[in-house]
């Protein structure tokens, strides 16, 4: 008997750069699934929150009608760890593409799934904990933030970025008062580049 196949709630696809972190700069494709597990204040994608304003597909529908000129291919949200992204990871890998995730690191991510790389961005929400492998960390910075928060073995050195809150002039002071007085820590300063460069 055939198993019905996996449905996706798709809130948008875009092409455009990766903005954040350690791939920023590279062109990329995203695909925003809708829902979330966490309410952050400072949210800037709140609007994938909504199911009921998100498209259902399956993987065929996804891998036909999104355009994907790129190699990179980032699946984000919401929280896009709330489904089971094997198959469409498996056929994004049939086609060639570089598969990277997007999560606030509240769900395990299972190996068999196949992403290639994963940046988890730990929230005060779940008290930074983290749930999952990630091959980069994202913090962002708010009034709140305080280092002890960051889970530095995790990842690789290097590999931990500390992200300016919508802009915020004094989020990005404190973000690189503690790059100063941590150095020994190998933070990074974080910023979105895309919002910079006035493009999506």
């Amino acid at each position: 008997m055939n198993k019905e196949p996996i449905r996706y709630p798709i809130t948008e696809s875009f092409t455009s750069i990766q903005g954040e972190g350690f791939h920023s700069g590279k062109g990329a494709t995203f695909i925003r699934v809708a829902g979330c597990n966490l309410r952050c204040p400072w949210c800037d994608t709140a609007y994938s929150f909504d199911l009921t304003k998100a498209r259902w597909m399956n993987t065929e529908e996804i891998i036909n009608e999104i355009k994907m000129p790129h190699q990179h291919i980032v699946i984000t949200g919401g929280e896009p760890t709330l489904y089971d992204l094997g198959s469409l990871v498996q056929e994004l890998h049939k086609r060639g593409k570089y598969v990277a995730v997007e999560t606030n690191g509240t769900n395990p991510v299972p190996d068999e799934w196949g992403i290639d790389w994963i940046t988890a961005s730990p929230k005060p929400g779940n008290e930074y904990a983290l749930a999952c492998r990630a091959d980069e960390l994202k913090y962002v910075v708010d009034d709140k933030f305080k280092v002890e928060y960051i889970n530095q073995r995790a990842v690789p050195e290097g590999r931990v970025f500390l992200q300016v809150e919508s802009g915020r002039p004094e989020s990005a002071q404190k973000a690189y008062d503690l790059i100063q007085h941590y150095p020994e820590r190998c933070l990074r300063l974080g910023i979105q580049l895309h919002k910079v460069l006035k493009v999506r």
